[in-house]
C-alpha cells in the first residue's frame, strides 16, 4: 500500500468520525482529499508519471488548477482502460468529483453555513468515487 492510499484511507475514516460528532465542515474536507489522494496514487503508480509531468501539464494548462488537470488526467486514464463500465465510470468519476470539489470549497471558503445535508452529500459522494477509483489502480 502506497502511502497515499493510507493517507485516502485515513482521511475517509476522519470525515465519518467528524460527521459522527456533527462536525460537518471538515467532513467535506476529508472526503475530497480521500479520494483526491487515490487520484495522486493512480498517476504516480498506475500511470508511472512523476510530480514533474504534473507540474508540467499544468503550466500548458494556465485556465486549470493542479487538481483539475490531474483529475482529467485520471478520467483520460479511465476512458482508455480496457475495463468493462469504463465509459460510466468515466461519467461518474466527472460528475461526482465536481460536485464533491463544490461541496469541499464552500465548506473551506465560504461564509455560510455547512450543515448535516452538505456532510451527509460529501460522504456519500466520496463512496462512489472511492470504489471507481480503485477499480482503477
Amino acid at each position: 500500500m502506497s502511502n497515499l492510499q493510507n493517507k485516502s484511507e485515513i482521511l475517509l475514516e476522519s470525515a465519518k468520525l467528524l460527521d459522527g460528532k456533527n462536525y460537518y465542515p471538515p467532513v467535506a474536507h476529508c472526503s475530497y482529499y480521500a479520494c483526491y489522494q487515490l487520484i495522486k496514487h493512480l498517476w504516480l503508480y498506475k500511470m508511472g508519471k512523476s510530480d514533474a509531468d504534473l507540474g508540467v501539464l499544468c503550466k500548458s494548462s494556465p485556465r486549470e488548477g493542479s487538481h483539475e488537470v490531474l483529475i482529467n488526467q485520471i478520467a483520460k486514464h479511465i476512458k482508455a482502460s480496457s475495463l468493462p463500465n469504463k465509459e460510466n465510470d468515466f461519467r461518474v468519476l466527472n460528475n461526482k468529483i465536481g460536485q464533491l470539489k463544490k461541496l469541499r470549497t464552500k465548506a473551506d471558503y465560504e461564509d455560510s453555513n455547512f450543515d448535516s445535508v452538505g456532510s451527509t452529500s460529501a460522504l456519500s459522494l466520496s463512496n462512489e468515487i472511492i470504489p471507481i477509483l480503485k477499480k482503477y489502480q
